[in-house]
């Protein structure tokens, strides 16, 4: 995956966070878009365009950073956005509709799936498990059933609100994570 950063203060030129971020740490230089960032409600007022741009644009205006991976965004539009709003308000607005999601970690921006991709990957687990269960008459069918058709709820309920929301909730996460701990329980094969 190649990851891109919008920084203000490089001037509309992206570059590859992880060299970026290598190269200031290796040169004792701090960087300055970080610094600029500004947390306070500020005016926003830009069109549906593409979210690769509505992205740069955010972070000239906002002064904040957003790390994003060019695929990903690539073909996904930004809702029009206008009005005052904090960059991370901004930020949700621009992505909402888009299914991508919005993750904001001590004033760093990305825009990503991570939140999908790890859900994703846990029920997939979860399938696989449950058909071998099935499979070797550990678990019965009935039992095998209601178990996937839980699995695909989350998985579609999860969709539905990155989708409409940008982004997915800690309580939202924290739900899902108790459910998948108490089916590792289910599974368990003391419990089968």
């Amino acid at each position: 995956m190649r990851y891109q950063r919008f920084a203000p203060a490089f001037r509309k030129r992206p570059f590859h966070a992880a060299a970026g971020l290598l190269f200031a740490a290796a040169a004792g230089v701090s960087l300055p878009a970080n610094a600029a960032c500004q947390l306070q409600a500020m005016t926003y007022d830009y069109p549906e365009q593409r979210l690769d741009q509505a992205l740069q644009q955010f972070a000239h205006t906002s002064g904040c950073p957003v790390e994003m991976d060019n695929a990903l965004v690539e073909g996904h539009r930004a809702q029009a956005v206008s009005g005052r709003f904090t960059p991370d308000a901004a930020l949700i607005q621009l992505v909402r509709g888009s299914g991508l999601e919005v993750h904001l970690d001590d004033g760093h921006y990305r825009v990503s799936q991570s939140d999908r991709e790890h859900i994703d990957s846990r029920i997939e687990t979860f399938r696989y498990r449950i058909g071998s269960a099935r499979g070797d008459g550990t678990l019965d069918p009935h039992n095998a059933d209601a178990l996937m058709t839980q699995l695909d709820a989350i998985e579609a309920q999860s969709d539905q609100l990155i989708t409409e929301q940008g982004f997915l909730s800690a309580a939202e996460k924290a739900s899902h994570e108790r459910f998948f701990a108490w089916l590792e329980g289910r599974l368990a094969p003391s419990n089968l």
